[in-house]
């Protein structure tokens, strides 16, 4: 790639919230992901690709002291790092629908039918982290820090980069492999080894050390690829028959699946303001098929409706708007009557 004579300058949002980036990025330095320097060797390594870093809300946790670090790869549009990444060279991870998760523990509760199915929700530490970036690419993927004349260079899969993903999805695919392949008396096939990126859920009936042992088996398995700090035992959920997994709450017990009721009060806010709009960002747009995505999950007739949302989604470029036509309008008013109901 030519070397950048103007270098990008962190978003707002980075800058409001200087402190959560740095504490981030001194997080992944004391873990050798990350290399700090002055930001004046700039001038001996003008091959250095600076790319801007943003900040953006992390669940439910306190905005002004946790955030989730973005590294805008995709910025600037036609001359950015994930334009030049060589999407056919990475292999695309495939994986099942959520569906898959009510599947199983029907399919439980018909071979157990007297005995209570349990549900478990693990997960990774740091994803996409985890993925080292090749030594001779490492350069590709440095920010400034100007506050303290610094810059930062990723050196693990930056979470912005189009190939984290999939690269990620490989390990991701391992400790599956090696959890669904252990022995287990009464799923003879192996446990059940759902997995959305670094999201593992475990499904298992309440008989004798079944629980203790789907749950070891998939402890072991996430070690046995990525080491001792692998598991995120903050996300590693105790057995219950009500799970929350995958921004849905699955019974096992109603035998239902259903949104919480804050992402459902979410979503009826988000529609109600594109109904207002006459045209929609690009993020706004995304974040409005996000949230209707969990609705088409629980509601089966809105699949057709998420689709035709989901075809003007393809040809977005990044500063393009979306109009909001008369018949986007009615299909808002639908998931919003749907929404309120």
């Amino acid at each position: 790639m030519p070397h950048q004579h103007v270098y990008p300058t962190n978003y707002k949002f980075a800058a409001d919230r200087y402190p959560v980036l740095i504490k981030n990025i001194r997080k992944e330095q004391d873990l050798w992901r990350c290399f700090v320097l002055d930001l004046d060797i700039l001038e001996i390594w003008p091959e250095v690709r600076i790319s801007p870093f943003g900040v953006v809300e992390k669940g439910d946790a306190d905005p002004l002291t946790s955030g989730r670090v973005i590294h805008d790869l995709s910025f600037p549009e036609g001359a950015s790092i994930n334009d030049a990444t060589d999407a056919t060279s990475i292999c695309t991870p495939v994986f099942e629908p959520c569906d898959a998760i009510a599947v199983e523990i029907l399919r439980q509760r018909r071979h157990h039918p007297d005995v209570k199915i349990q549900l478990q929700a693990g997960d990774v530490a740091s994803a996409f982290l985890n993925v080292c970036t090749h030594s001779q690419s490492a350069y590709l993927f440095g920010g400034r820090l100007l506050p303290d004349n610094a810059m930062a260079i990723d050196t693990s899969a930056a979470f912005g980069w189009s190939g984290s993903p999939a690269s990620y999805g490989i390990i991701g695919g391992a400790i599956a492999h090696i959890h669904g392949s252990s022995i287990n008396s009464l799923r003879p096939p192996g446990p059940f080894n759902y997995y959305w990126v670094d999201d593992h859920i475990n499904v298992a009936a309440d008989i004798g050390s079944n629980c203790a042992d789907v749950e070891r088996s998939l402890r072991g398995a996430m070690v046995t690829v990525l080491g001792h700090g692998a598991i995120n035992e903050a996300k590693f959920t105790p057995w219950c028959p009500r799970q929350k997994a995958l921004g849905l709450i699955f019974d096992s017990q109603a035998g239902t699946v259903a949104m919480p009721a804050s992402k459902i009060r979410v979503a009826q806010t988000v529609v109600a303001a594109a109904l207002e709009r006459t045209s929609l960002r690009r993020s706004d747009y995304r974040s409005l098929l996000g949230r209707l995505r969990h609705v088409a999950t629980c509601v089966r007739p809105a699949r057709p409706f998420l689709q035709r949302l989901c075809q003007q989604e393809r040809h977005l470029r990044r500063w393009q708007h979306v109009p909001v036509t008369e018949d986007m309008r009615a299909d808002l008013r639908w998931w919003l009557s749907i929404l309120r109901s």
